[in-house]
């Protein structure tokens, strides 16, 4: 269905970083008046193709590429559909030539009659002179005229409403499609178009049916969280359907588009499907991950699991907390086995037990050290702190205070295994800490110099019991009394 060429030579001063052109292909099958037509997709690789100089703005040269798509049905020797087209890219200067090349993306319809029938296509490069060939045998296609039928599924990359009309309107919207049905990093909008046909037939003039439309996982076949949509219809002769799906938190994997009819009993009575790959390196496809064996098979008390994946959620990456989030509501003890084990691998692949062992031991100093009342140690302001960066170098207590606060000041000389990566190797960094209750329970981070912590200017009058009610940076509080030891020990944690 999909061909990803290897192409042949031909280089111009000017090739791109290929030197030759390079085009993937795809194709749907739809119907007008019981019929099928065929449209095919195409991409050329913009930075595979020749350019020529066009023309000159001002001092600047400009190039241009042009390819020339050949498109043959045929029916043994008989030629059935045949189409030749020209397409040209944009004007690039010769920087733009070297790093910002777009690819060029075609849609053409080709009406022919049922059959099995072979195609090829050619692709011709006009600047340098390079050709490349595919050729295939097309999918079967048979139109069911009494039942209620699917058409292909189109895969699109973007949905827009059509402002004026073009070779990718439908229904009011323009589709651009994903030809080679891969859905990389940041291409997270994902779009499925079909038709359905006879519904009125098999089913009777305007009766109700359900349509479904889900993201599917293509090995175990089990839905994906939250990217399913369903819908009434009344039946007809034709109807159009676009569904699109934010497939940002989808993780890396092999997927299917699946799509069915149901009538009144919910009984399936046609379904249509379209593959897909989607790679996203920031999250990982969990549905097949083995757990039999590993350190979270013994895991089977939910409750307690749910606790441990809370634990965790001080140290995690912002998506992993959305999937944290989504274990704990669905609570399936299989997915968050699965989820646990994978956080930890992501942390130590040849031993996440050895890894969770260690962050174990640390829940449980903290708890001793910072929980109070039925507050886990983790969920404090001191236990998270400790959680995410480690012991600290230099430590001062100060519980009893006749001017301030209880309050503690912690001092990292270097950040050497913080959580987060990009905060490593930053030096002389502190946190203070106090109780508003004066009970030294359930300390508060007041102020630090860490990036993306609480950062406050008025630490010293908030720390301070005698500007209770007063306003901070007015004449209520022009001096503040004993707060030279407080700054002092800030400044030099000893």
């Amino acid at each position: 269905m999909k061909n990803i060429l290897a192409l042949l030579s031909g280089i111009l001063l000017f090739s791109g970083a290929f030197a030759s052109v390079k085009f993937s292909i795809d194709y749907a099958i739809f119907q007008a008046n019981n019929e099928p037509y065929l449209e095919f997709y195409l991409t050329v690789t913009g930075n595979s193709i020749g350019y020529g100089q066009i023309e000159k703005d001002g001092e600047q040269e400009l190039f241009k590429g042009q390819v020339e798509m050949t498109y043959l049905i045929e029916d043994g020797d008989k030629v059935i559909a045949f189409e030749k087209f020209q397409l040209n890219s944009p004007a690039y200067n010769e920087n733009e030539i070297a790093n910002q090349t777009v690819d060029l993306i075609d849609l053409k319809r080709l009406k022919f009659p049922i059959g099995i029938y072979s195609y090829t296509i050619i692709a011709k490069d006009l600047v340098n002179g390079s050709t490349a060939e595919a050729s295939g045998t097309l999918r079967n296609y048979s139109s069911a005229t009494n039942n209620l039928q699917f058409s292909e599924i189109q895969l699109g990359n973007s949905i827009s409403p059509t402002k004026k009309k073009n070779q990718f309107s439908k229904v009011g919207f323009d589709i651009v499609p994903n030809v080679d049905h891969n859905y990389i990093r940041n291409n997270n909008k994902l779009s499925a178009y079909f038709e359905i046909y006879n519904a009125s037939a098999q089913l009777g003039d305007s009766t109700a049916y359900l349509l479904d439309i889900k993201v599917i996982d293509a090995i175990s076949g089990k839905p994906t969280a939250n990217l399913r949509a369903t819908k009434r219809l009344k039946s007809n002769k034709a109807t159009s359907h676009i569904q699109p799906f934010n497939i940002d938190k989808l993780p890396t994997g092999r997927y299917e588009v699946l799509t069915e009819a149901r009538n009144r009993n919910n009984e399936v009575i046609a379904t249509q499907r379209v593959g897909f790959f989607r790679l996203n390196p920031e999250l990982q496809n969990l549905d097949n991950l083995g757990i039999e064996g590993t350190f979270v098979d013994s895991m089977r008390n939910p409750e307690l699991l749910a606790e441990y994946i809370r634990s965790i959620r001080v140290i995690s990456k912002e998506r992993e907390k959305i999937w944290g989030n989504n274990q704990l509501k669905y609570a399936e003890l299989e997915f968050m086995q699965r989820y646990f084990l994978n956080f930890w691998r992501n942390r130590d692949e040849l031993n996440p037990e050895l890894a969770w062992e260690n962050y174990k031991e640390k829940l449980i100093l903290v708890d001793e050290e910072f929980g109070y009342g039925g507050v886990s140690g983790y969920r404090t302001d001191r236990g998270r702190v400790y959680l995410q960066y480690g012991k600290p170098q230099q430590l001062q207590d100060v519980p009893y205070d006749s001017d301030n606060h209880p309050y503690t000041i912690w001092q990292y000389y270097k950040l050497t295994d913080c959580y987060r990566n990009e905060l490593n190797g930053l030096t002389d960094r502190k946190f203070i800490f106090y109780s508003n209750t004066n009970e030294m329970l359930g300390y508060e981070v007041l102020h630090s110099n860490v990036p993306g912590e609480v950062q406050n200017e008025q630490w010293e009058f908030t720390l301070n019991k005698k500007q209770v009610g007063k306003r901070p940076g007015t004449r209520e509080n022009t001096t503040l009394e004993g707060q030279d030891r407080a700054r002092d020990l800030f400044n030099n944690p000893r």
